[in-house]
């Protein structure tokens, strides 16, 4: 089932395109029964439990205040689609089922682990199976019915490829040397204040003339880099701490920094080499522009799947 995550990404997306924008009810409020697909019942039960998965993955500041109306709905899209898939005749067979359970169950440590995490969940194995029996056939309908009809053509890529430069440049890689003297966590302000001392003392020595390396070697607190000059291997954005990085992208090459401060201590850097940068050749990325572009048709094809399949069934909502 290699692509059910997508599934489950685009159901939640096609869903939401038809979500109300309304204060999210308290739970306490939700009625047993919230909602009905074709004459099938939603319990407030389901409701929740979506909610909560996946609640844990949104960070709380972004929770909209319709929530529970749009994981409706995504509920109400897989159970559309669902129907939709017993009507073609492409349910899982139990075995099927029975293998993906214990496919999953391998993440856990095997079906005791699993079995236990469920239950502190509050889950049983049958709502976990009903669950993939729903997931594994409509990924099976998706792949039959909706794939084949996905395309992207070679205008559609250069489109995106020269409409996104931002998005299409190479990593910028630099390479420093430092000195650190470190300052531990908890160090009071004597301590700290001596440690700044003796960066700028340490500074002044190398802007009089002073070798970079030799005092490096004789004076940082970095065990990794200090017997080699205090030089660093090759690192990119994202790979130091915000500080160091910021001081380290703002120098020329042979150009030393001011003092700079971070969580290990102080450090004066300079920088030996940088490479890289500019714009990825369009051959370099079309076949990810392809796959990219795939998936957003993808989705705005299962968007219109699930809004047709709405208006030919009958939903009730009851939130």
């Amino acid at each position: 089932m290699k692509c059910r995550w997508l599934v489950r990404a685009l159901v939640f997306s096609a869903s939401c395109a038809n979500a109300l924008s309304q204060q999210a009810p308290n739970p306490n409020s939700l009625p047993e029964i919230v909602a009905k697909v074709n004459g099938l019942e939603i319990s407030k039960t389901e409701l929740l439990r979506r909610a909560e998965a996946l609640k844990a993955q949104i960070p709380p500041s972004e929770v909209p205040p319709d929530f529970y109306r749009r994981v409706l709905d995504d509920l109400i899209g897989d159970e559309l689609l669902y129907q939709a898939v017993e009507a073609k005749n492409l349910a899982p067979t139990e075995a099927e089922i029975e293998s993906e359970f214990e496919n999953q169950s391998q993440s856990f440590g095997g079906l005791v682990a699993f079995a236990e995490a469920l239950a502190k969940q509050g889950i049983s194995r049958e709502q976990v199976k009903l669950d993939l029996k729903k997931e594994i056939g409509i990924q099976r309908m998706v792949e039959r019915d909706l794939v084949p009809q996905v395309t992207v053509s070679e205008e559609e890529k250069r489109t995106y490829y020269d409409g996104n430069p931002e998005a299409m440049q190479k990593s910028s890689e630099f390479r420093v040397a430092h000195i650190l003297i470190q300052v531990p966590a908890d160090a009071p302000p004597g301590v700290k204040e001596a440690a700044y001392k003796k960066t700028t003392a340490l500074w002044s020595m190398i802007e009089v003339g002073q070798d970079f390396g030799d005092l490096a070697r004789r004076n940082s607190g970095d065990p990794g880099s200090k017997d080699n000059g205090g030089e660093l291997p090759w690192m990119s954005k994202g790979e130091t701490v915000p500080p160091f990085e910021a001081a380290a992208m703002a120098l020329e090459i042979g150009e030393m920094s001011d003092v700079v401060e971070t969580q290990f201590g102080f450090h004066i850097l300079k920088l030996l080499e940088r490479r890289g940068g500019g714009l990825i050749p369009y051959e370099d990325v079309q076949a990810r522009i392809e796959e990219f572009l795939k998936k957003l048709n993808l989705q705005k094809r299962l968007e219109t799947e699930v809004e047709t399949l709405r208006a030919q069934g009958t939903v009730e909502v009851f939130i």
